[in-house]
């Protein structure tokens, strides 16, 4: 079995090439996925996919690993802004 650096490497790789879906696979399937770099990555490429709730499930798990991330803080707060934006259209058509 491939060590966790060797399955993260193979993840961003595949994010990296926009094969996002890939790279969730090999993260979902990697034995720890407990991981504070897994985490991140997850939620870069729920991000990517344009899946908020997803992603900031993974930036905020993330955040209370490491609170004082400001660019997981970033994103959460990006998100929380897309999310605030499309909620006001569904009230103002």
């Amino acid at each position: 079995m491939p060590d966790w650096e060797t399955i993260l490497k193979r993840a961003k790789e595949a994010f990296e090439q926009n094969r996002n879906e890939e790279a969730l696979t090999i993260l979902n399937e990697a034995a720890n996925a407990d991981n504070g770099d897994a985490i991140f990555l997850k939620g870069e490429i729920y991000f990517k996919l344009q899946k908020w709730g997803e992603a900031l499930n993974q930036f905020s798990l993330f955040l209370e690993k490491y609170p004082s991330d400001l660019k997981a803080e970033s994103y959460c707060a990006m998100i929380q802004n897309i999310l605030g934006f499309y909620h006001k259209d569904l009230y103002n058509p």
